[in-house]
């Protein structure tokens, strides 16, 4: 296999409380009634893409990360950069903490990372909705502030 060969991964599936099976979709066999998350490109402790075939099959992302410098374009420092997931939210997603790099080096343990995320939505149901950053201090205040945006306080 030549470095110009695509390196194909296992993708790593996660069981979510707020999950469905529309990741079905994508040719993935579900090991969960309630699959969220499925890790298309990891190198996370949590859940590590590993090669399906080839030379480097078996091995994981995090290992070729650190061991095969130029399939990347050369030197390769720290933790790989990048997490990749297709997410199948069936119900709504509780409320999510973006740190930065500091703050999740302070918080989170083993954390090289902050949390930075790009969304693209693949599809949506109708009538389904984003809720981008709040200013609620409480539960109760998020929820009528949720009430709010959807209309529907009374």
């Amino acid at each position: 296999m030549s470095d110009q060969q695509p390196i194909f991964l296992e993708p790593v599936l996660q069981e979510r409380l707020w999950g469905g099976q529309k990741l079905t979709h994508f040719g993935y066999e579900l090991p969960y009634e309630h699959t969220g998350e499925c890790w298309g490109i990891s190198a996370h402790p949590n859940g590590l893409s590993k090669v399906k075939t080839g030379p480097y099959a078996g091995k994981t992302l995090a290992e070729i990360w650190k061991t095969e410098a130029h399939l990347f374009g050369g030197e390769t420092t720290g933790e790989f950069p990048l997490l990749v997931k297709l997410l199948d939210a069936k119900q709504d997603l509780s409320v999510q903490v973006h740190p930065n790099d500091t703050q999740a080096a302070r918080l989170e343990k083993n954390e090289a990372y902050g949390k930075t995320e790009c969304w693209y939505v693949v599809e949506a149901e109708k009538g389904a909705e984003l809720i981008l950053g709040h200013t609620a201090t409480s539960k109760a205040e998020f929820e009528l502030m949720v009430q709010q945006v959807r209309g529907t306080n009374s």
